[in-house]
């Protein structure tokens, strides 16, 4: 059998050595960034959608308290928590909470509350039915500067909820005195009840705090108005709970435009709109 020979200094490898270059090397690197982009991204787009869902998920449990709130209590709604009435001496309890030694609960920076943190949001009306303190709360909203920071130094003064009730539920009394609005007093079950209030209705940080001041708001959109609703979730608005306990996204647009409706030129009876719906005024105002 004939051998054949190899050329002196010849080796025989399983298989030859190959080095990347430097220009594949930085291809690769620029995949695996792309990648990690995209990833991102996406876990991102996740996330917001989840704490979107949370929201959401919040207000109709809300909605489901007043429901069982109302049904117990022949039709009225809950005190919105507007200033602080007084009957017979006692501060009157409102959807979120009672004044307490004068003061709104602060289960982030006083004491008692802060040693015994549930016992702030016992003290309000719909925690009976909703004793879950998280559901109270926009996951994005925690986050807020005004939310961390102690009222002491201009953080909030209520801390207890990321939502606000629409002040027709008291028929915007000033000064604050009580008086008790049935649900069935509304012109339309799909008027607006509950929402995330925005903190930068006139520009960064203003109104800032004062719009959680004591979780009750006038539905007053720029430019007559310096109220609004929050867009935490979405640039364009976010979403509000109705008095039949939907939910729904509602558009900074479209609140702006029925917040500014002139007083009586509104779809409802003697012009009320879905904002500005008071029992107690011809107009709703």
């Amino acid at each position: 059998m004939m051998r054949m020979k190899r050329s002196r200094g010849q080796r025989q490898t399983p298989c030859e050595a190959h080095a990347f270059t430097l220009i594949e090397l930085l291809v690769v690197i620029a995949i695996i960034v792309i990648l990690a982009a995209m990833l991102l991204s996406a876990l991102a787009t996740a996330k917001g959608k989840a704490q979107r869902t949370t929201c959401v998920n919040n207000l109709k449990q809300m909605g489901i308290a007043c429901h069982m709130y109302v049904n117990d209590k022949n039709d009225f709604l809950a005190w919105p928590n507007w200033g602080r009435p007084v009957v017979n001496g006692v501060d009157v309890a409102g959807w979120l909470y009672t004044i307490t030694g004068g003061n709104i609960p602060n289960p982030y920076d006083d004491v008692p509350w802060k040693n015994n943190p549930i016992s702030a949001w016992q003290t309000g009306l719909w925690f009976k039915y909703m004793p879950a303190p998280k559901a109270y709360y926009c996951p994005v909203d925690t986050k807020s500067p005004t939310f961390t920071r102690p009222t002491a130094s201009g953080g909030r003064a209520n801390k207890l909820s990321s939502y606000v009730m629409n002040g027709a539920a008291a028929c915007y009394p000033n000064p604050a005195t009580y008086r008790a609005v049935k649900i069935t007093q509304a012109w339309s079950p799909i008027c607006w009840l509950l929402w995330e209030p925005d903190e930068n209705a006139l520009g960064p940080g203003n109104p800032g705090a004062f719009e959680y001041n004591d979780a009750a708001n006038f539905p007053s959109a720029p430019p007559t108005g310096g109220e609004g609703i929050a867009r935490l979730h979405s640039r364009k608005g976010g979403t509000a709970l109705a008095l039949d306990a939907h939910v729904q996204f509602l558009s900074q647009e479209k609140f702006a435009r029925d917040s500014n409706t002139p007083a009586g030129s509104g779809p409802g009876p003697g012009g009320k709109t879905l904002l500005w719906w008071s029992p107690c005024s011809a107009n709703g105002h």
